[in-house]
């Protein structure tokens, strides 16, 4: 297994050799229908959610249980007791859930960049020089169908299109869906800075934790949104590629 990339995924192309581009490019294909649902998956956005959820929640308690503490008036060895187990285990359990978060993190990370090095694969140099083999038909880049000698004019536009599809819904959904928890956040933020949430120490820890919350769940929106935006800026980058390089196929072949 390559450093940093999950067994359950494919490995770096850098890291293998193929002797014909019909086989690159039915690896390729194989390896892009693995990564494009790893790299959007909307579990993991649920799975997010849900892990900030956890830490925000075990943040809460912390601080709560520490200004209940604060609060009472001649607090007792067992009111001591409570109060740091309380704080442990909230502590312990947001901990877990950060780790968990940091996991689908990485994770989708993982995939993303490979489906960017698999997908550009067969318009490095290296793959160019391959033999051609027996390229089955969907599988043929616009690049392979110049070469055949195919007809331009049945031919394309073609990869363009094709590169199109990863602007699926699922993209779209990473954009918009993360838009709740951006504004839940900020709102928390700003009930933490500016509403009354009680008097003395127990009010200061109450603020402290409603405005910690509010930040980690505004934190998560703008993750979400900001991955949509990379894997929709990523595929409209795919497909200018292949558009750029079929509008230069009718002026290679009058050459």
């Amino acid at each position: 297994m390559s450093h940093g990339i999950p067994h359950d995924l494919p490995p770096d192309p850098r890291t293998l050799v193929w002797y014909d581009r019909a086989a690159l490019l039915t690896a390729r294909s194989a390896a892009a229908d693995v990564l494009a649902p790893h790299s959007m998956a909307l579990r993991n956005l649920l799975w997010s959610w849900l892990a900030t959820a956890v830490v925000a929640g075990g943040w809460c308690f912390a601080w709560v249980g520490l200004g209940w503490y604060l609060d009472l008036d001649d607090p007792e060895g067992a009111d001591l007791l409570v109060t740091v187990v309380l704080v442990a285990v909230s502590l312990l359990v947001g901990g877990v859930a950060a780790a968990a978060f940091r996991r689908v993190v990485r994770r989708g990370r993982a995939a993303h960049r490979l489906l960017e090095a698999w997908t550009a694969l067969d318009r490095l140099p290296p793959a160019r020089a391959l033999p051609a083999g027996n390229i089955p038909q969907p599988l043929a880049s616009t690049w392979d169908l110049m070469r055949a000698g195919q007809s331009w004019k049945n031919t394309v536009p073609l990869d363009g299109r094709r590169y199109l599809v990863f602007l699926s819904g699922k993209s779209l959904m990473w954009m918009m869906a993360p838009v709740a928890p951006l504004l839940a956040g900020s709102i928390l933020v700003l009930v933490a800075l500016t509403g009354d949430l009680g008097q003395e120490n127990g009010g200061t820890c109450a603020q402290v934790a409603v405005a910690g919350a509010g930040i980690a769940i505004a934190a998560v929106g703008l993750w979400g949104m900001a991955k949509g935006l990379r894997h929709c800026a990523w595929a409209l980058r795919e497909a200018r590629a292949r558009v750029s390089e079929e509008k230069t196929w009718p002026s290679i072949i009058t050459r």
